[in-house]
């Protein structure tokens, strides 16, 4: 990990309504750029994005 590196990101859209759009179309590329945001994701599901097994089902 990058030395003073965030590990994440505040976005309060009640307080900034068109913040988001402005983090999406220019923060969001520039992380893309330096390889610590991907730019796409692994597979179909959230439990494949973090890498975890699938569930065993008992019924």
């Amino acid at each position: 990990m990058a030395a003073g590196a965030t590990d994440g990101f505040i976005l309060v859209p009640h307080l900034t309504p068109d913040g988001l759009d402005d983090f999406v179309d220019r923060v969001v590329p520039l992380l893309q750029e330096r390889g610590v945001l991907r730019r796409a994701y692994t597979g179909p599901t959230l439990r494949s994005h973090l890498g975890l097994a699938e569930p065993v089902w008992k019924g």
